[in-house]
């Protein structure tokens, strides 16, 4: 059975996210700036450089840029600029605390700054650099206009020229020094904790050693394994830890994630679950149907 330390999530000294939509014309332009580094790391490849194209999901900013040391996101914008102007700002200028809501489809990358932060703490990255393209078109088209092409190139080469300066630095982040390892415990030991009929139940005991104090937590599924990450402000949502009964068990109702998952309401499941402190969460194997 493999352990949880070889199922963390990556970490990487930088992510670069391009953020768009090819089908509105310069929109698209930090998707395409992701797809050309992404060929360029194929042929040439550099350790601990990792390049994602999120498209409009700002969720999937988020995630993509957990456990990173630095992180570049390239995205058009609109600002009534010359067409083909670069802005390249801090992240900490830029990022957005969420509107509560139940869309994920308004949730962008600057609320992913802000979201990340706040739960995943030392995990997110804080060297954050945004470079903003200003669009000529963002109106339906699958091609850039020319004066934004000549941009991309622009930024290419920057983000290029900033991972040859990264790559002849020694590497000095905590992530490099930092051993983590799982709990040591056999597979008939350890805590637990039990889905059935749409819930996620947590023993008292489970609560008190990785989550006390806290309200909430996100659920998410990684392959096969599940995630519970801590959520720490309640500002950053996530679903709740409801407790069940004086002895201090709590409850999630994660019925719309487990169906959305494709788990049998009617099926229950005894997971055991391991702490993993590289991706601050508790990890378990995901539950496979009967």
């Amino acid at each position: 059975m493999p352990t949880v330390e070889n199922l963390m999530l990556p970490t990487n000294r930088l992510a670069v996210i391009g953020c768009g939509n090819l089908n509105r014309s310069d929109d698209g332009i930090g998707v395409v700036v992701a797809q050309r580094l992404k060929q360029w790391l194929n042929d040439a490849p550099c350790d601990g450089v990792a390049v994602f194209d999120a498209g409009t999901g700002g969720m999937d900013v988020m995630f993509q840029a957990r456990g990173a040391t630095s992180l570049i996101i390239v995205d058009a914008c609109v600002s009534g600029s010359q067409p083909g102007s670069i802005f390249k700002l801090p992240g900490h200028e830029l990022t957005n605390r969420p509107e509560p809501g139940y869309s994920l489809h308004d949730f962008r990358w600057d609320h992913a700054l802000y979201t990340g932060q706040k739960i995943f703490g030392d995990a997110f990255p804080r060297d954050v650099t945004v470079y903003l393209v200003e669009a000529a078109s963002v109106s339906l088209g699958v091609q850039l206009s020319p004066v934004v092409s000549t941009a991309v190139d622009q930024v290419v080469n920057c983000i290029k020229e900033h991972i040859g300066q990264m790559m002849r630095v020694p590497r000095q982040d905590s992530f490099a020094a930092e051993t983590t390892q799982a709990e040591s415990v056999s597979p008939s030991e350890g805590p637990r904790i039990q889905i059935r009929r749409g819930n996620l139940y947590l023993e008292a005991s489970v609560y008190k050693k990785y989550l006390a104090g806290l309200e909430s937590v996100i659920l998410l599924r990684q392959q096969d394994k599940l995630l519970i990450l801590p959520v720490r402000h309640a500002a950053a949502g996530g679903l709740l830890l409801k407790v069940r009964n004086p002895q201090g068990d709590r409850v999630v109702h994660a019925r719309e994630f487990l169906r959305d998952q494709g788990l049998d309401e009617q099926e229950e499941w005894t997971l055991r679950v391991q702490w993993n402190s590289r991706s601050a969460a508790l990890v378990a194997e995901w539950p496979s149907s009967r």
